[in-house]
């Protein structure tokens, strides 16, 4: 029972990737890169620097929904994601006298955006347009998220993250009825995970609360249904279909939300909700994004 009800919440999740809902537009000429959408000539001066470490602090958030990459050539898909914008946090540690963002992929430099806002603080400005490299097919900022905790894993569109604006909460989670009867459903969602120590049987995301803090360069968070949680358990999260390339981040607000199954049968694990931040690794990108500047 619990190999189908995993296999049901990927198919459903990953099923929002590979449906994109992209205008059609004129291909790109093969092996021809997509025009970048409002950048500008890279200026040469030696007065310019890089900024590093605590100067600079820079997350891509996606802005648009997954296109699976299987389902077109390279050249249909850069042309697709070069219509799709993302929203860039950076902070900058000093303030400069101008700016820019600076685009690159085995350090060749693809685009360049200049900065408006270039005080000692936290910013948030929109990239035009997301980036595809055909070389190495990576794509920036990634369009798929992936998460893990015990021996379950899943992956959804990271625009996803926010753009839904469902108040379900994993909190507000009801159980059915106890069954009565042989092939009743199960009362709750912790049957589809008998014999785990610890996993999850649903992924809830708030999206609508992500969205109001996305402006404030907030993290989103990620709620789950399911079993064996303990304030501190970490869940691994990382960029497209791996979540071990990124980052850990802790459960947290653990909550008991149904012991229906638990009471039937003792070897079954209560159920419960908690929630946890997206790692920033998610959406940190220092072999692509860069700020250049001149301090003042």
């Amino acid at each position: 029972m619990r190999s189908t009800a995993t296999a049901l919440l990927l198919s459903a999740l990953l099923g929002g990737l590979t449906s994109p809902n992209v205008p059609q537009r004129q291909q790109s000429p093969p092996n021809t890169p997509a025009t970048p959408v409002n950048a500008i000539p890279v200026p040469k001066t030696t007065t310019d620097e890089v900024l590093r470490g605590d100067d600079a602090h820079i997350l891509v958030f996606p802005g648009c929904g997954g296109v699976s990459r299987d389902d077109v050539t390279a050249e249909e898909y850069a042309d697709m994601v070069q219509h799709c914008p993302a929203e860039v946090v950076y902070e900058l540690g000093k303030p400069l006298s101008e700016g820019r963002l600076q685009i690159f992929n085995d350090g060749e430099i693809t685009a360049e955006f200049p900065l408006l806002e270039l005080s000692a603080e936290k910013h948030v400005t929109t990239l035009p347009q997301t980036f595809y490299w055909k070389e190495n097919n990576e794509t920036f900022p990634d369009p798929a998220v992936s998460c893990s905790l015990g021996k379950i894993m899943t992956t959804i569109s990271a625009s996803s993250l926010w753009d839904s604006h469902s108040e379900e909460s994993a909190y507000d989670y009801k159980s059915g009825p106890a069954p009565k009867e042989i092939g009743d459903p199960p009362a709750d969602l912790a049957a589809s995970l008998n014999g785990e120590d610890v996993g999850f049987a649903s992924l809830i995301v708030p999206a609508l609360q992500n969205l109001k803090t996305r402006k404030s360069g907030r993290l989103p968070e990620i709620e789950l249904l399911g079993v064996g949680f303990a304030e501190g358990t970490m869940v691994e999260c990382g960029r497209g279909y791996d979540s071990g390339k990124g980052g850990k981040s802790p459960l947290r607000d653990i909550r008991v939300v149904s012991t229906v199954e638990h009471d039937l049968d003792p070897d079954i694990k209560v159920l419960q909700a908690s929630r946890f931040t997206v790692p920033a690794e998610v959406f940190d990108y220092p072999h692509h994004i860069r700020i250049v500047g001149r301090p003042k």
